[in-house]
């Protein structure tokens, strides 16, 4: 009789989890950071979404969209100004949903151009990849923090043409909604 309950329970605890599916997750973030060459901060807010394949064994492929709203670059230094910044960008994604309320993923950037606006008026093309870690314990919404490591391949117009060695290391603390179908 032992062997038949846990034989049940792990039946039972199986076929819970072996269901693929389609996972669409928007999220809204604030992702706050500093640079490189020249020295500054940023921040701003961003909208996204994620859309993957949910597989049977808890992991899940897909991409992530991610849309600047607002944002600023702060340098350090008095001989740059300060410039209205907003990130775009498209990842490939992989994550993991763990038993235990969490769920991990990691993401190499398709896209991922910082526009920075007057008086700097140029694009940052970068070489961009994220890992990140979600709390899904709470009714609905999963909260999650991100890290974002980019390297600038290319600048494109502007005050900062051939300013190549910029690099960013950024958090995104954001909050989103992990829907399967």
């Amino acid at each position: 009789m032992k062997k038949f309950i846990i034989a049940l329970a792990l039946m039972l605890g199986v076929s819970g989890v072996a269901n693929a599916s389609i996972m669409f997750e928007p999220y809204l973030g604030y992702e706050t950071g500093k640079f490189s060459d020249p020295d500054g901060k940023g921040d701003g807010v961003n909208i996204g979404a994620r859309l993957a394949y949910h597989t049977p064994i808890m992991l899940w492929l897909g991409l992530d969209g991610n849309l600047g709203i607002s944002g600023n670059f702060k340098p350090d230094s008095g001989s740059v100004a300060n410039s209205d910044m907003k990130r775009n960008s498209l990842y490939g994604v992989v994550g993991i949903d763990l038993p235990v309320l969490l769920r991990a993923w990691a993401g190499y950037a398709f896209m991922d151009d910082q526009k920075l606006d007057s008086p700097h008026n140029s694009t940052l093309k970068n070489k961009t990849y994220k890992v990140g870690v979600g709390f899904t314990g709470l009714p609905f919404i999963s909260l999650n923090v991100e890290y974002i490591k980019a390297k600038v391949d290319k600048v494109d117009g502007g005050s900062l043409t051939g300013a190549d060695d910029i690099q960013s290391e950024n958090v995104m603390f954001s909050v989103s909604l992990p829907l399967n179908f």
